[in-house]
């Protein structure tokens, strides 16, 4: 069995023009290492229990988004996009010296991922999706995003007022029973720590740090046409983890279309199905985790050794 790092990792800093994005990395600084997107209104707590897991050869970087975890916040006045990740992956390449990326994503940070190949396929070596694939395109789309606009401003004009205080146990039942799943309350602090605080104000409750703006993404511009655009284009390996005891994310047959377009192009793309539900990544760690090592060693992940500029 490969050894781990025991949970050992270092908390960085990455410039950005509205602030810093903060992340784990797991491993060595002068290996590539392998990038992870958290999902919706999550962090890199996310991936605390798997990250550990993973084969040492291999260094491990999980981001929090902007306006998620530690990281900052967009600037007033503007709206969380779908393409947010793809801007700070670029801007990581760019700060690290990297011509490609390794990408592994959870749920809204699969599709986020997705998108990301889409735009620069040649700049990506491989991708894992957990539980997720493909951006959907969602029914009355201009009244959602008319919704979507309308609570982003709400947020934005609310913002400075005194915050409402909720208890530690009010905010772990809001986590334990999140995305229609249900967490093991022993494992709920990973998301909880670096999103919420104690109040300053309010003695004995917390609060949340995330930017509530980030529940209203602005979703445009992903149709069943452009995602399979996504899947010709990509030419990398892909693994899809698929939980068992959750639903599909955007339609079942358009997800197994793209996966066999995706396989078509590259022949170690593969899915597997793990028994758990949408976090199984947080709650069944160790299967997931032989299942990435796997494929990252079919891959030939580990072969090449990139210096990063720290």
């Amino acid at each position: 069995m490969a050894q781990v790092y025991v949970g050992t990792f270092r908390e960085v800093q990455i410039p950005v023009p509205f602030g810093v994005i903060r992340g784990k990395w797991y491993g060595p600084t002068n290996v590539r290492p392998i990038l992870f997107i958290h999902g919706y209104n999550d962090n890199s707590g996310s991936y605390d229990r798997l990250l550990p897991l993973l084969p040492t050869a291999g260094s491990y970087l999980a981001i929090d988004l902007p306006g998620h975890g530690l990281s900052s916040w967009m600037p007033s006045g503007t709206v969380y996009h779908l393409t947010d990740a793809t801007i700070c992956i670029r801007r990581i390449m760019k700060i690290y010296g990297w011509s490609k990326v390794s990408l592994v994503g959870h749920s809204l940070g699969a599709m986020m991922c997705y998108i990301f190949i889409g735009l620069y396929p040649d700049k990506v070596d491989l991708f894992v999706a957990l539980d997720a694939l493909q951006p959907s395109y969602p029914g009355e789309f201009y009244k959602q995003l008319a919704f979507h606009l309308e609570r982003s401003i709400e947020y934005d004009d609310t913002k400075g007022k005194k915050p409402s205080g909720f208890t530690y146990d009010k905010m772990l039942s809001r986590v334990r029973y999140s995305a229609g799943t249900t967490i093991p309350k022993e494992l709920c602090h990973h998301l909880l720590e670096r999103n919420i605080r104690e109040s300053s104000v309010l003695p004995g409750t917390f609060h949340y740090t995330f930017d509530s703006r980030t529940k209203y993404l602005d979703i445009s511009g992903w149709s069943r046409e452009t995602n399979l655009e996504t899947a010709r284009a990509n030419k990398c390996p892909v693994l899809v983890i698929k939980a068992t005891e959750s639903f599909y994310y955007g339609d079942e047959d358009e997800f197994k279309r793209l996966l066999d377009e995706m396989g078509k192009n590259n022949p170690l793309t593969r899915l597997e199905a793990i028994d758990g539900n949408h976090y199984v990544h947080l709650i069944e760690a160790e299967s997931v985790a032989s299942v990435i090592g796997k494929f990252l060693i079919d891959c030939k992940r580990f072969d090449e050794i990139v210096v990063g500029k720290l």
